[in-house]
């Protein structure tokens, strides 16, 4: 390969992490309303916190029509989820990205802006299919979130058979 065809490569590896860098962010901010629109339902309207305090309190939330007392455990492993994934998030949000060639693939750097003024700032290196797999994570957990409502038929208990006593 010429020279001008490796940095042609490298170019478009570079504008392919900032597509999704953009592609994350927008994952981020779906789960973000999916989680605003429980924590509304219950009446709880939390529009100038962190995210990190939203999850917190959707963590607690039980006086809603869009969680099944039954998908209180799942709705807790979807915190938890969430609660890991935060960090990241952080770091993609509150950092410029930085575009590098690392082992010889293009690789986005972020150094959060709360520590990059510390001696040793702690960076975070994501390659292409690492920002592929978290925005799977982060698009899995919106969906789980979207059906915390229902109540799956094996754990809900059978209607009532006719010939139950009281019945027609």
């Amino acid at each position: 390969m010429e020279h001008n065809d490796i940095a042609q490569q490298q170019d478009l590896s570079a504008v392919e992490l900032y597509l999704l860098r953009s592609d994350f962010l927008d994952a981020c901010a779906n789960l973000e309303a999916a989680v605003c629109r429980i924590l509304q339902s219950c009446g709880d309207v939390r529009s100038t916190e962190p995210f990190g305090h939203r999850v917190q309190a959707f963590r607690k939330a039980e006086r809603t029509n869009l969680i099944a007392k039954a998908n209180f455990g799942q709705r807790d492993q979807i915190a938890d989820a969430i609660a890991e994934l935060l960090p990241v998030r952080a770091d993609i949000v509150h950092s410029a990205m930085k575009i590098s060639l690392l082992d010889g693939q293009t690789t986005a750097l972020f150094a959060n802006a709360r520590t990059a003024s510390d001696d040793y700032p702690v960076v975070r290196m994501l390659k292409a299919q690492d920002f592929r797999e978290l925005i799977r994570r982060v698009a899995n957990l919106t969906a789980r979130t979207g059906t915390l409502g229902r109540v799956s038929p094996a754990s809900s208990p059978p209607p009532p058979s006719r010939a139950a006593a009281g019945g027609p």
